[in-house]
């Protein structure tokens, strides 16, 4: 019980130190978190069609006609890609065989 108040103490006299030391322990954990997510992953990364900071690809998808430029990605990207529209990341299937595939996959 003594320790707790002393540390209690400390976070009433130090209130800057003691936001610098949970900030930094945040940063640290997340730190580790990113490392360890990106290193059990050992599926490849789905490429991703390069767009704008907040609208991402919205709008270079076409009002009338956005097949058009799906296959164009698709020429360029493969048949599987990754799009941005607004705050949401959409994962393109861009044939009838890998939607198949991936439909009938037992994960």
């Amino acid at each position: 019980m003594e320790n707790l108040g002393s540390i209690l103490q400390v976070v009433q006299t130090k209130p800057l130190a003691t936001s610098a030391m949970v900030g930094l322990l945040i940063l640290v954990f997340l730190g580790f978190r990113g490392a360890l997510r990106g290193k059990h992953s050992k599926l490849r990364q789905v490429p991703v069609v390069p767009g704008l900071p907040v609208i991402g690809n919205l709008l270079q998808l076409k009002e009338k006609k956005p097949y058009k430029t799906f296959t164009k990605w698709a020429e360029k990207y493969g048949p599987i890609y990754s799009i941005r529209t607004g705050a949401f990341t959409v994962i393109v299937l861009n044939s009838v065989n890998v939607a198949k595939e991936v439909s009938s996959s037992d994960y």
